[in-house]
């Protein structure tokens, strides 16, 4: 049951367009044919969506011939096994479904922690992961709040002796836009993530 699905490189349970054929039995071409129908039957948000369960792959045929085929997760297998009908595509549906069921279940009980040892260890590495991050981001936030090029609105009141309430953010905001500088943003420990702008747009402000 597990052969008509297999383990994507990201942990995802797939299923592609030659298994389908063969267990349904019907033509490959058929399939690839229904497939991208489907992709354009719908409004373009539908399809947009839909094409995401869809990547169109290839395999060598029993001709030495390069053949188009999609892999497909469990969402674009329901889209097309829509189409196949009768009592025995019903069964080969139930099949597929069980297949999917199957396979995610295994992969779940694979990933999750074995023992309270291996939970803990897996705590311990999110943990500092995160520290991690954080890390790299409080770096990168000092470079940025120390530039000589981009500021915040209170670092640079504070730099000019003036109340940082008195700087018009929503102006600052259309003078880059206009001028064709970024906004970036940095962390601020009292604030969260605040704005920082390039200088030109505060030289161009208080002309």
């Amino acid at each position: 049951m597990t052969d008509l699905v297999f383990k994507g490189q990201n942990g995802q349970v797939l299923t592609n367009s030659l298994l389908v054929a063969e267990k349904f039995g019907k033509r490959h071409a058929d399939v690839v044919r229904a497939i991208e129908n489907s992709l354009t039957k719908g409004s373009e948000s539908t399809n947009a969506k839909l094409r995401s369960s869809f990547v169109l792959s290839s395999y060598i045929d029993n001709k030495g011939e390069e053949r188009p085929m999609y892999i497909m997760d469990r969402d674009g297998f329901s889209v097309i096994a829509m189409g196949f009908t009768g009592d025995k595509a019903m069964d080969f549906k139930v099949e597929f479904i069980s297949a999917f069921n199957a396979m995610e279940k295994k992969l779940k009980e694979l990933s999750a922690p074995q023992t309270y040892a291996e939970a803990l260890r897996r705590l311990a590495d999110e943990v500092e992961e995160k520290e991690r991050t954080k890390a790299l981001l409080e770096q990168k936030t000092e470079q940025l709040d120390e530039s000589k090029e981009w500021y915040s609105i209170k670092r640079w009141a504070k730099e000019h002796n003036m109340n940082w309430r008195s700087i018009n953010w929503r102006k600052m905001k259309a003078l880059s836009y206009g001028l064709g500088y970024e906004i970036k943003k940095i962390f601020d420990a009292n604030y969260g993530r605040v704005n920082i702008y390039h200088i030109n747009v505060f030289k161009t402000y208080f002309q």
